[in-house]
């Protein structure tokens, strides 16, 4: 008779129970930023033995500062030992709130400032590699372009929407180095209505 298979470990990395609670501008199916690390922690769980050792939540779609703000709030006085506020808006927010928990650790992103010039030590930073997807599809606008002109529309000129526009740039310059990158910035992470007039811009200057 085959050997019956062992159980899986309740705990394999013997780490203590956590709780990490997670505000998130956009949707954890956006196929994009949110659920990037919304996916990344329920890996982590899984790895972990599941949520009887990491514990997670979130808040989605938190476009509104003033509201990321209360809900990173709300998860520090209900005890979460990890908050993170996925998202450079955040920034402000999180360092009004972080000196008020201080057994609490906060992270953010993507971001190198970690406070200890006010001198905090609860607050982590993290930056994600966007230049590198941007690289990749500036290779791919500068292989498809017919005009020689291609138009990019980022968010805000911070943080990692500014990393993966300069890495897109790079990639289209690397591809082909006379083709012209017009770059506009919309200011704003969730205003459509913007983003497609300065598309509409590009298109008409020739992208």
């Amino acid at each position: 008779m085959p050997a019956e298979e062992a159980a899986p470990a309740e705990n394999p990395l013997g780490i203590e129970p956590v709780k990490v609670a997670i505000v998130m501008p956009s949707t954890i199916s956006d196929l994009a930023w949110s659920q990037a690390i919304y996916d990344a922690l329920k890996r982590i769980q899984t790895d972990a033995g599941g949520e009887s050792v990491v514990e997670i939540a979130y808040t989605e779609n938190m476009f509104n500062v003033t509201d990321a703000a209360a809900a990173l709030r709300d998860y520090a006085e209900n005890g979460y030992d990890l908050v993170i506020a996925h998202g450079t808006q955040y920034g402000t927010s999180l360092f009004e709130i972080a000196p008020d928990f201080p057994e609490t650790s906060f992270a953010w992103g993507t971001a190198v400032d970690t406070g200890q010039e006010q001198g905090l030590n609860n607050i982590f930073a993290y930056e994600a590699r966007a230049e590198q997807g941007g690289f990749v599809n500036g290779v791919l606008a500068a292989a498809l372009t017919k005009s020689n002109v291609i138009g990019v529309v980022g968010p805000v000129e911070a943080g990692d929407a500014k990393l993966y526009i300069d890495g897109f740039v790079a990639g289209a310059k690397a591809a082909k180095p006379d083709v012209t990158v017009n770059v506009s910035y919309t200011g704003s992470f969730g205003d459509t209505a913007l983003a497609a007039e300065a598309a509409n811009t590009h298109i008409q200057a020739g992208a």
